[in-house]
Order: C-alpha cells, then sequence, then structure tokens
C-alpha cells in the first residue's frame, strides 16, 4: 500500500482510525449545548428583595455592592444577579431549612410585614411567574 510495509500500513490505518475517532468526538460535544450555574449565583432571598429595592430606586450601582457584600460574590457575579434583577428575574436562593412548609413560610414573612419578601420566596422556591407568586401570597393573607 503506497510502498509501505506491513507494519508501516498499519500503524497508519491506527493512525487515521485514531484521528476518525478523534475528530468525531470533537464534532459531538460542538453539538452539545452546556448549561453553567455556578454556586456563586445562589443569592439569599432577602438579599434579592433589598437589592431589588435598591435598584427600583434608581440605585444599580449600591445593589452591586449591596450583592457582593452580602452574598461575598465577585464584582462581575453581583452585577450579572443585579442585571436579572433588574430585567424582572430571580435567582434561586439558598435552600431554608427548616419543617416548615412554604405556606407557613409564607405567613409568617406576611405577619412580621415582608409581603415582597414573601412573594420572592415563592418565586425562588416554586419557580412562579410574578403574578402567580403574588396571587399565591395574596391568597395566604388573613381575612
Amino acid at each position: 500500500m503506497f510502498g509501505l510495509d506491513t507494519v508501516e500500513s498499519i500503524l497508519l490505518i491506527l493512525l487515521l482510525v485514531i484521528l476518525g475517532i478523534g475528530v468525531s468526538r470533537w464534532i459531538g460535544r460542538r453539538k452539545v449545548a452546556r448549561v453553567h450555574i455556578g454556586l456563586d449565583h445562589i443569592t439569599p432571598v432577602d438579599v434579592q428583595v433589598r437589592a431589588h429595592d435598591l435598584i427600583e430606586a434608581g440605585k444599580f450601582r449600591d445593589a452591586i455592592a449591596l450583592i457582593r457584600k452580602e452574598s461575598q460574590v465577585s464584582r462581575r457575579t453581583a452585577t450579572e444577579v443585579a442585571g436579572v434583577l433588574r430585567a424582572g428575574g430571580i435567582l434561586p436562593g439558598f435552600p431554608l431549612l427548616g419543617e416548615d412548609d412554604l405556606p407557613t413560610k409564607v405567613r409568617k414573612l406576611i405577619e412580621a410585614g415582608s409581603r415582597k419578601e414573601a412573594v420572592f420566596l415563592a418565586r425562588s422556591t416554586e419557580d412562579m411567574s410574578q403574578s402567580d407568586a403574588e396571587a399565591f401570597v395574596d391568597a395566604l393573607l388573613p381575612d
């Protein structure tokens, strides 16, 4: 084969097979969409509420500073979190430990006068939209 002896031919075929496998795996990896949310994007709900209040007051930089200080994340991450909050989104908070279920936690926040935090908690825990979370919280308001 091309003036090669048997050993050289086998090595050439082996090299071509290895290259073929490598290229096919490289192409296969490129088609896979990877989504990564680092643990540094998990922000406590109360911090999100306070940062959102600052954003609504037009103090975006103060919101970034708050997120950075309270969550102990980089400036870049704090800016990303503040951007999500400014766009109306919400990020996952730390899992709340305890025996209370979501309605009980929401009722406690309402009784403490923290309706907005209750809405944020419902949104982050149950992945609800803003309107669904507000309806959920309003349904738990005492008559």
